[in-house]
């Protein structure tokens, strides 16, 4: 029967104390409590990432989408094609749109030349 090869960790030799490179004066004392608190409340933290999630990506699609670099061709024009393309599949009717709203008017302009649908002379 085989057994399984197990390894035991290897015992790591003690801690040596780290030299210092540096001068030989005595490191500063730990900070007081008073030191480390801040005098703004916790609220500004958040609002201040949730600020700065919002306005970064709002200045990136501006400057990518609407800012205006003149006439010439920069980075961001391949963007802005798609974009246009874009609003411009949105705002085309498709072919069975067309018929349908062709076929519809067509309705309502039967409906309004018949004479049913004309207002009583007295």
């Amino acid at each position: 029967m085989l057994r399984p090869y197990v390894k035991f960790p290897r015992p790591r030799p003690p801690r040596q104390p780290r030299k210092s490179f540096g001068t030989s004066l005595p490191r500063p004392a730990a900070r007081s409590q008073e030191a480390d608190s801040d005098f703004r409340p916790p609220w500004v933290y958040t609002w201040s990432r949730l600020l700065s999630y919002t306005i970064i990506p709002t200045v990136a699609v501006y400057s990518i989408f609407f800012y205006d670099f003149g006439d010439r061709e920069h980075v961001f024009q391949p963007a802005r094609r798609w974009a246009a393309q874009q609003r411009a599949l949105f705002f085309t009717l498709s072919p069975t749109e067309q018929k349908t709203l062709e076929a519809h008017s067509s309705e309502v302009t039967e409906t309004q030349a018949s004479p049913r649908a004309q207002p009583p002379t007295a």
